[in-house]
C-alpha cells in the first residue's frame, strides 16, 4: 500500500476497498497483514488484520455460511481525508464543525476508560478518538 491519501467513505469503506470485500480482494490491494487475530463471539466468526506500518486495522466478519467480508476499518495517524478534508491532528471542535457541515447525524461523546475522548456519529457508524490534548489520533468506521 502506498502512503498516498485515503478517502474515508462513510458506511461504504474507503478509497482502497469497500465494506463487503472478501479477504482475497483486500489481500490483492494491501497484501499480507503483520498480524491476524481470529475469534468467535456469539456464533459469529471474526478476524482483525493489523498493518502496523500503516496504522491500519481491518475487521472481518463471516456472515451466515458465506466467506469473511470486510466490515470495519480503524486508522491512526495516516493520510486520511473525509470529503477531501484532512482529519488527523484536528481538534474536537474542528471535527464537530466538519461533521455538522457533512450532516453526519446526531453526536454522542464519552471519555473512554483508557483515557481517550470518543466522538461518535452512529448514523454513519464513525467514531473519532482524541488524545488528552484533544487532537484526533484514530478513527474507526463500519458498515450497517
Amino acid at each position: 500500500m502506498e502512503s498516498s491519501t485515503i478517502e474515508l467513505l462513510p458506511l461504504e469503506g474507503c478509497s482502497l476497498f469497500r465494506f463487503g470485500a472478501s479477504e482475497k480482494d483486500v489481500l490483492t490491494v494491501i497484501g499480507e497483514a503483520d498480524e491476524v487475530e481470529s475469534f468467535e463471539e456469539e456464533g459469529i466468526s471474526s478476524a482483525i488484520w493489523y498493518y502496523d506500518e500503516h496504522g491500519l486495522s481491518l475487521f472481518f466478519d463471516k456472515l451466515d455460511a458465506g466467506e469473511m467480508i470486510l466490515s470495519g476499518i480503524e486508522m491512526e495517524g495516516t493520510n486520511l481525508t473525509l470529503a477531501g478534508k484532512e482529519l488527523f491532528g484536528k481538534g474536537v471542535d474542528a471535527i464537530r464543525k466538519m461533521a455538522a457541515g457533512l450532516s453526519l447525524g446526531e453526536e454522542d461523546s464519552e471519555k473512554e476508560e483508557w483515557g481517550e475522548f470518543r466522538l461518535s456519529y452512529e448514523d454513519k457508524m464513525i467514531d473519532f478518538y482524541f488524545d488528552e490534548d484533544e487532537k484526533l489520533v484514530s478513527i474507526s468506521w463500519g458498515m450497517e
